[in-house]
C-alpha cells in the first residue's frame, strides 16, 4: 500500500482507482455470467436482434483485457517514472500521466462490459432504427 503513493498523494489516489477499474468488469461478470443461459446473444445488427449467440464464458474477455492492461500500464507508469528520478516533478508527472490514461481507458472498458453484460442478459442490442 505504501508503494502506491511513494509518487505523491494524488497519484497514490489515481494507482487505487486504475485497480478498481481494473478488477471491477471481472467481479462484476463473476457476479452475471452465473444467471445467464449457456448460449447468449453476442453480436446484433442494426435494428437491435441477435445476428450470433455465443458461449456465456465469451463475456469473460473484455474483463480479462481490462485488468491485463490495468497491470501493464501500472507497470509501465513505474518504469517511465523510474527513467525519470533525476527530477521528482518530472517523475510524478510523467507516472500521472501514464496511470491517468490507463484510468480512462478502464472506464471505458468497464462501461462496455457493462453493455455486453446487459446485451447478453436481455438479448437485445442498440437500435439505430435503420
Amino acid at each position: 500500500l505504501i508503494a502506491m503513493f511513494q509518487y505523491g498523494r494524488v497519484n497514490g489516489y489515481l494507482t487505487v482507482a486504475l485497480i478498481v477499474v481494473g478488477v471491477l468488469p471481472l467481479a462484476i461478470t463473476f457476479f452475471v455470467v452465473p444467471q445467464l443461459p449457456d448460449s447468449v446473444a453476442m453480436a446484433f445488427n442494426s435494428a437491435g436482434e441477435a445476428t450470433r449467440f455465443g458461449s456465456r464464458y465469451e463475456l469473460f474477455w473484455v474483463p480479462v483485457a481490462s485488468m491485463l492492461l490495468a497491470i501493464a500500464t501500472l507497470i509501465n507508469a513505474r518504469r517511465s517514472a523510474n527513467a525519470n528520478r533525476d527530477s521528482r516533478v518530472a517523475e510524478e508527472l510523467v507516472y500521472r500521466r501514464g496511470v491517468r490514461n490507463g484510468v480512462v481507458i478502464g472506464v471505458l472498458l468497464t462501461a462496455c462490459t457493462i453493455y455486453l453484460l446487459y446485451s447478453a442478459y436481455t438479448g437485445t442490442g442498440i437500435s439505430f432504427g435503420f
